[in-house]
């Protein structure tokens, strides 16, 4: 199911690329203005939240727990700021510094080794995480009416 639509999406690319483009742009203009005009302090977020979206204890959560702050700091699989600098590509220097202000607004914890987010975090991240439901509504809008025209 998954090859045969990825072959619709890439067959109609050129009709659908606006309604794929626009909350793209919409996500990242949103991420980029949260994280103080840094993309890569969102990246940062990004990798530390894919790890804590991946713990079974955080998929448990209730939506209202966390936007209460009944929990300080996020459950997580945890990850560090070496294996954050080598899957994405930047400085190890780069990713200390920004992790270090990170740390200092709040948003992130360190545990050992682990980087975890903040349930303060979670809150100020709020409006991307609003970008990435409207990301995933308007790809499932798109891509259903992909699936209905070949029917």
């Amino acid at each position: 199911m998954v090859s045969m639509v990825l072959g619709l999406v890439a067959e109609r690319y050129p009709c659908i690329a606006k309604d794929l483009l626009k909350p793209l742009l919409e996500l990242l203009t949103v991420s980029r203005q949260v994280c103080g005009g840094d993309i890569d302090k969102f990246l940062i977020l990004l990798v530390v939240g894919v790890r804590t979206a991946e713990h079974p204890v955080f998929a448990s959560l209730s939506a209202s727990q966390l936007a209460r702050g009944d929990i300080p700091v996020l459950p997580s699989l945890g990850t560090n700021a070496r294996s954050i600098a080598d899957s994405m590509g930047i400085p190890k220097e780069t990713i200390r510094r920004k992790v270090g202000e990170l740390i200092e607004a709040g948003w992130l914890v360190r545990r050992d080794n682990d980087l975890l987010l903040t349930g303060h975090a979670f809150e100020q991240l709020s409006p991307v995480r609003e970008a990435v439901e409207m990301l995933a509504a308007s790809n499932w809008g798109t891509v259903s009416a992909l699936l209905a025209d070949v029917g």
